[in-house]
Parts: structure tokens; sequence; C-alpha cells
């Protein structure tokens, strides 16, 4: 069983897979929808490059870039890449990167055969008229698409050994709360060591004890502000937990979070992307039943928690 996948009820797996079919289908092919993904990519690497500057007064043109966990669409890592920025990535799963029969056949023999559906389904559905898209912005800004497979490794990032004080930058989006707690904390130490002195790493995990943080699609921050009908309710996996995604999480807090990576780094800041989401759902009887979480763990969701390597 990888960390990327769940044993949970064939039901429940086609379930999830339809909410998800869904969301990738409004987000594809509604033109807006579409343009707007691929922007954000580009809101993140100017994040990136915001905290650089700020604290470690450089800028990422001149850093040394490593992604960890760029997932089955490694958009952020064609961009900083194709923007010229000296990155490299690692992933747990194999990639379509160029979607040529070699990869199909690799994808199938080590990824297995559900993960080889869903991506030749996705590639062809959604990723070639996203890369369409990234392909344009990118040549708006002067700069080229363009695929270095060597770029892109494979493997579990916690066994990967990388010379250190190597990197300016480490950034991981939706990644952490999939990794086994004792693996998560190997990682985080080497990232530790990977890091230049007064290197930033930022980190930015869907946390458990969010509204959205038990994965369910239908729960996904941008369906919770939605009034459709959901069969689960707010904060199901903390509550009834009557459902199960199709991914395996360590179900880490907030706080667990901090303590872990206050060990290793200096913790800058903490930043939640959408204080609000879930508030209106919050009601008397559900605060009751979630009285053992503090407001901050139930209002967390995506927290960007910016760490930076001491200088000695």
């Amino acid at each position: 069983m990888r960390t990327s996948e769940a044993k949970i009820p064939l039901f429940e797996k086609l379930r999830e897979l339809y909410t998800i079919g869904k969301i990738k289908i409004k987000n594809t092919y509604r033109r807006e929808k579409l343009i707007s993904s691929i922007d954000s990519i580009f809101i993140d690497i100017n994040e990136y490059n915001h905290y650089l500057l700020r604290y470690a007064q450089k800028n990422i043109f001149e850093s040394k870039v490593f992604e960890i966990g760029y997932g089955p669409r490694p958009y952020r890592l064609f961009a900083m890449i194709g923007l010229g920025i000296d990155s490299m990535g690692i992933d747990l799963d194999i990639p379509v990167l160029k979607g040529s029969l070699q990869e199909w056949k690799e994808l199938v023999h080590k990824n297995g055969v559900e993960r080889f559906l869903k991506s030749f389904l996705r590639f062809y559905l959604f990723d070639l008229k996203e890369r369409k898209e990234l392909k344009k912005k990118l040549k708006q800004k002067n700069s080229n698409f363009f695929i270095p497979n060597e770029r892109f490794l494979v493997g579990d990032a916690s066994s990967l050994e990388l010379a250190d004080c190597f990197f300016d930058l480490i950034i991981s989006e939706d990644v952490f709360e999939h990794i086994p707690t004792q693996r998560l904390e190997m990682l985080v130490e080497k990232m530790a060591r990977w890091l230049k002195p007064g290197g930033l790493a930022l980190i930015r995990p869907m946390v458990y004890t969010g509204i959205s943080g038990g994965h369910l699609a239908e729960w996904f921050p941008s369906n919770v502000p939605l009034n459709s009908p959901k069969k689960s309710e707010p904060w199901e996996h903390l509550r009834k937990n009557r459902f199960q995604p199709n991914t395996y999480l360590n179900k880490l807090w907030r706080k667990d979070y901090r303590s872990l990576f206050s060990k290793y780094f200096v913790l800058l800041e903490e930043k939640v992307k959408d204080p609000s989401l879930g508030k209106k759902y919050l009601n008397e009887k559900i605060k009751k039943e979630l009285i053992l979480y503090p407001e901050e763990e139930l209002f967390s969701n995506n927290v960007l928690f910016v760490l930076q390597k001491p200088q000695n």
C-alpha cells in the first residue's frame, strides 16, 4: 500500500473519483477557471520569492530550489524550470512527463494499475489542455516550456541522500499530511541538512483538523463555500467519520507540525490560506461535539509554515 492510496470500499472510491472528476471538468473546461488555475502557479512562485527576499535577502532566480512532492501534475516545477529557476523535485510516484509509450509502461509497472488508469485519463482529459495554457503563459513571460527528465526524481524523499548545504529554498504544497509521522521526522531533519545556512523551507500542508483536512472531495476548499448537497457533514472526519478518503493521512494537528518544525528550524511565520473557511458551518451543536479542538485547529486547513535554517 502506497501512502498515496488507502484501503476503502469500491463504492466510496468511485464516489470520491466522481466528485473529483466534476471539480476537474469545471476547472479545466471553463475558460476563466483554467486561466485562474494556471495563474495561481505563478502567484505561488511570486510568494516564494517574497519570502526569500524578506528573510534570506535572495532572489528566487539566484536560488537553488527543491520541491518535495511535485505530484501527478508537476506544473509548479514545470513553471519554475521554464522561468529559468534552478529547480528540481521528488515525488513518490512516477509522473507523466511527455506521455510516451515507455512512460506508460513504466508507470503501470511501478505505480500499479489503479494509478496508471487515473494518470492515463487525467493526462488526455485534462493535462494536455492545462499544459497548453501553461505554455501560453510562459511564452507571455518570454520563457519556454520544456521538461528535463533529470530534474524529476522519483522515490521516498525521507530516504533521499543529497548534498548538505546545497539548496536555498525547499517548498512543498499539500504533501506533508500524506507522509507517515516517523518518515516525516526523518525528512524534516534531512531538509535542515540540505538547506544552506539561512535558507528557507516553505511548507504548506492541509492540516487534518480543518474542515478540509479529511480530504473528502466534497469538502475540498473550493467546495466548502458552495451550498451544494453533501453526503457527509462538516468536519465529518473529526465527528462521525463514516466516509474515508482515497489517500493516506497522518492526522497531524497544526500544533504537531509546529512542534516538529521547531526542532530543526526557526519558525518565522504561520499563514492560513483562508482563515474563515468553514466558519458558517460551526454551529453550537457542532461546537459541542468538537469541544476538544481549539478554533485555531478547526480553521487551519492550508497553513504555510515559513521555516529558516539557523545561520550557525
